[in-house]
C-alpha cells in the first residue's frame, strides 16, 4: 500500500478512515473532524457527560520512539484542559514506539488499525495489526545531517557551477566525502556534473519535495521553557546582548526568525537551535535557561530550546537579522513546511520568496 509521507497524509487517512480504524462503540459515539484551534490535528467530539468531552490526536509521519519523546511536551500542552484528552496519530506503531507510549502515559492511533486510548471509563487496546505500509527508504546520504551541507551550498545559486573543492573547503569536509554525496546527486537526477567543471543544481523543486518528505520540525527534540520576562522582546534582547562564547551559539528559527528577518514584532513565541544540547544537555539547559531568564513549563511553554536533528547543518548559512542570529533561509523554509503551530500564512510565504529558486509555499500545502 502507498505510504503515508508527511503528517498531513496521515491527518486525511485518519479522518477519512475513522470508522474502520476504531471499534464500533468507540464510532458510534464520536464526531470526527478538524480543531478548531489548530487545521492540523484532529479532534474526535465524544457524546455524554463525563469529564472528558474530546480526544485531540497529533498526526505524526512516523512512530519513531526519538520523535515521539520529542513531542511529548507537545501532547501535555493539548491536554492542559480539564475536557481535553490528547494523543498521537501515525502510520504505523512499532513495538518500541508503543514501549514509549506506555511508559509516558501516552495513547495513540495508527492508520494499521492498532490503538491504545485511555479516558474516563473508556480503555482501549488494540495490537498485532502488522504495517500495511510501504516503508519510506531514507537515502543513505543525501538528505542525512552533513551530507546536506553540499545540498545547501548548491541550493544557494542554483545552476551555477560549483567545484569539488570549493563544496568542501566550504563545508569543512573531505574531498572524497563530497564527491560521494555529489555522485548519489547526479545518480537521482538533481545535479549535472561537468568532468573537470564542477557541478551545478538542475532540479531544486524536485529535490526539495524530496527532501520535505524525509524532514520535519518534529524530528528535532525541543524542551520547552518559560520566558519570566513579561514580552517576548526582552528575551530578544538578552539574546543581543549575550557574553562569549553564548552569544555565538545560538539560531532563531519558526516565527521569531521570520520576525527578524521582517522587522516585525508579532511572535510571542521564541525557538531556538543550541548546538550544546548534543552533548551535555541538562548542563546546556541550565546554562541557557539562567542566561535567557527561564523556567520548565508545560502547557504555558513560550520558549523553546531545541536541539537539532541536524546536529551540523542546522547551522550551516546562518545569519544575522536586527542583532540576532538566524537560520538560513533554506534551514526556515524547511522548518516551517510541515510545522503544527500557529505560524502566519503570510510568514510561511515572506520565507519562501526569499529563496533563489521557486518553490511550493507551505500554505498551498
Amino acid at each position: 500500500m502507498k505510504s503515508l509521507r508527511t503528517a498531513a497524509d496521515v491527518r486525511s487517512y485518519v479522518l477519512k478512515n475513522w470508522r474502520r480504524l476504531m471499534p464500533d462503540l468507540l464510532v458510534a459515539q464520536t464526531r470526527v473532524g478538524l480543531a478548531a484551534e489548530d487545521e492540523n490535528l484532529v479532534q474526535v467530539d465524544l457524546r455524554g457527560s463525563e469529564p472528558v468531552r474530546r480526544l485531540l490526536l497529533l498526526p505524526l509521519a512516523s512512530g519513531e520512539p526519538r520523535l515521539v519523546r520529542s513531542l511529548l511536551p507537545r501532547l501535555r500542552e493539548l491536554a492542559y484542559r480539564r475536557d481535553t484528552w490528547a494523543g498521537l496519530a501515525v502510520p504505523h506503531m512499532g513495538p518500541s514506539g508503543v514501549k514509549v507510549c506506555r511508559e509516558a502515559a501516552v495513547g495513540y492511533v495508527d492508520c494499521c488499525g492498532n490503538a491504545y486510548l485511555r479516558f474516563n471509563q473508556v480503555v482501549v487496546q488494540i495490537s498485532g495489526n502488522r504495517n500495511k505500509f510501504t516503508t519510506r527508504k531514507r537515502p543513505s546520504t543525501v538528505f542525512n545531517d552533513k551530507a546536506t551541507i553540499p545540498l545547501r551550498i548548491l541550493l544557494e545559486n542554483p545552476g551555477k557551477l560549483v567545484t569539488t573543492r570549493e563544496i568542501a573547503d566550504r563545508g569543512g569536509m573531505s574531498l572524497g566525502w563530497v564527491s560521494q554525496v555529489l555522485q548519489q546527486l547526479h545518480a537521482e537526477g538533481y545535479v549535472a556534473r561537468r568532468r573537470g567543471g564542477g557541478t551545478r543544481m538542475i532540479d531544486p523543486l524536485r529535490l526539495i519535495g524530496d527532501w520535505l518528505r524525509q524532514y520535519t520540525f518534529e524530528h528535532n527534540a525541543v524542551f520547552p521553557f518559560r520566558m519570566q520576562d513579561a514580552r517576548a522582546k526582552d528575551t530578544l534582547q538578552r539574546l543581543r546582548t549575550l557574553k562569549p562564547p553564548l552569544f555565538e551559539r545560538y539560531a532563531l528559527t519558526l516565527a521569531a526568525a521570520v520576525d527578524a528577518l521582517t522587522g516585525e514584532r508579532k511572535a510571542k513565541q521564541l525557538h531556538l537551535y543550541l548546538p550544546g544540547l548534543a552533548h551535555d544537555k541538562d548542563r546546556a539547559l541550565e546554562i541557557w535557561s539562567d542566561a535567557l531568564h527561564l523556567r520548565p513549563a508545560g502547557h504555558n511553554a513560550n520558549c523553546f530550546l531545541v536541539a537539532p536533528s541536524y546536529a551540523h547543518a542546522a547551522f550551516f548559512g546562518m545569519h544575522r537579522a536586527e542583532g540576532l542570529r538566524v537560520v538560513s533561509d533554506l534551514q526556515l523554509y524547511l522548518d516551517l513546511f510541515h510545522y503544527n503551530g500557529a505560524v502566519l500564512p503570510e510568514a510561511q510565504a515572506t520565507v519562501a520568496t526569499r529563496l533563489p529558486f521557486v518553490v511550493e509555499s507551505p500554505t498551498a500545502h
